[in-house]
C-alpha cells in the first residue's frame, strides 16, 4: 500500500465529551499505525480525530477534503486542504481515499458516506457505543450485495488490531457493484 489512509467520518458537532475523546483516541491509533487521516477538513469528530492524530510525533497527513473552496473552513489540524467546492458531493471522495472508513456517531451525512463506502467495497469500521449511524447499524452487511462487511468496534484495541488486519488485505473496491448485470 503507497499511501496508507483511513477515512473518519462522524458528527459535524459533537455534543459530548466522550465522543470528542473517542475521536481523538481513534485519530491518535491511525496515526501511531503509520497511516494518514482523511475526512471532511470540517470540525466535530473530524476536527476531534485530527487533533489526536497530530498528537502523534511522526509524519502521517490529515487530509481534509472540504465541501465548499473556501480554504479557510478546513479545521486547524489539516496539512493537506483539499476545497472541492463539490459540497455533500466531497462525500464519495473522503470515503473512497481511505482502505477502511471509521464512523464514530454520524447523522444522515455520515450514512451517506456509509453508503457510498459499502457501493464502492470499502471496509466499513462502525465505534459501537458512539450514537448515531455507528450504533443503528446492527447487521453484518448493509445490504443484499454484501459489498461491504461492516466490523463492529467495541473497543480501541480491537479497532487497532482490525485496522492491523485490514491494511494488509488485497482491496477490492474500484466501482460501485449495483448488482445489475451489464
Amino acid at each position: 500500500m503507497l499511501f496508507p489512509q483511513v477515512a473518519v467520518v462522524g458528527n459535524a458537532r459533537i455534543t459530548s465529551d466522550n465522543i470528542k475523546i473517542l475521536s481523538e483516541q481513534v485519530g491518535q491509533i491511525i496515526s501511531e499505525l503509520g497511516f494518514n487521516l482523511v475526512c471532511g477538513g470540517l470540525g466535530g469528530v473530524m476536527e476531534a480525530a485530527c487533533f489526536g492524530h497530530h498528537s502523534v510525533s511522526n509524519n502521517n497527513k490529515c487530509i481534509g477534503v472540504l465541501p465548499s473552496y473556501d480554504e479557510r473552513t478546513a479545521n486547524p489540524y489539516i496539512d493537506i486542504v483539499i476545497p472541492s467546492g463539490l459540497d455533500i458531493g466531497r462525500n464519495q471522495l473522503v470515503v473512497a481515499s481511505g482502505f477502511a472508513v471509521v464512523v464514530i456517531g454520524g447523522g444522515s451525512g455520515t450514512l451517506s458516506e456509509i453508503a457510498l463506502a459499502s457501493q464502492i467495497g470499502k471496509h466499513i469500521l462502525l465505534m459501537k457505543g458512539s450514537g448515531g449511524w455507528a450504533d443503528k447499524l446492527t447487521e453484518e452487511y448493509l445490504d443484499h450485495r454484501q459489498n461491504s462487511k461492516l466490523y463492529h468496534i467495541t473497543n480501541l484495541q480491537q479497532l487497532r488490531t482490525t485496522l492491523v488486519e485490514l491494511s494488509q488485505k488485497e482491496v477490492k473496491s474500484g466501482s460501485i457493484d449495483s448488482g445489475h448485470n451489464r
